[in-house]
């Protein structure tokens, strides 16, 4: 599984990496106890880091499209093992409703989250998108979704769709 985190240290890496890069701040990163030797081990590290994930800085780099689907850089990516209301086709004006809430409340998670991850499954569903977990400060988004009633678990094919609309439109 590859791991995408956002991490606060990363940023400060990336905040001391451009301070650096302005000429006249080599004083100023002295007069507050940061060594060039430092500055080159932070910048190897957010190198080699940034090179092995996606970077995920804050909520406004993830589009959150409903309540089991994210985009991020352009790329549609599914929550596994949880299936939400539909928005864009939805059976009833109920299942419309929750579609929304859980959009919403997953909006608002990520929104709020102090650590973003995405964990990667390395498959894809049958629309191309990456299947992927959510983690927000260690807790896995699904389950949070699930135990609001905002989603059910994911069972896949017909049993799922079936399940879906008994569930949201009786």
């Amino acid at each position: 599984m590859k791991r995408m985190r956002s991490k606060l240290l990363l940023g400060l890496a990336g905040a001391i990496a451009i301070i650096a890069a302005v000429p006249e701040s080599g004083s100023f990163l002295r007069s507050i106890g940061i060594s060039k030797s430092v500055l080159r081990e932070i910048g190897r590290e957010a190198d080699r880091y940034a090179k092995q994930t996606i970077m995920v800085t804050s909520a406004g780099q993830i589009y959150v499209y409903d309540g089991d689907t994210i985009k991020i850089g352009g790329q549609r990516m599914r929550l596994l093992d949880i299936d939400t209301p539909e928005i864009s086709k939805p059976r009833c004006s109920y299942e419309e409703k929750v579609g929304y809430e859980a959009r919403d409340r997953l909006r608002e998670l990520i929104g709020k989250a102090g650590t973003v991850e995405i964990i990667e499954s390395g498959t894809t569903d049958k629309y191309g998108r990456n299947l992927i977990h959510v983690e927000i400060d260690g807790r896995d988004v699904g389950k949070i979704l699930v135990s609001e009633g905002l989603a059910l678990r994911y069972r896949g094919g017909s049993v799922a769709w079936n399940e879906r609309k008994r569930h949201w439109c009786g």
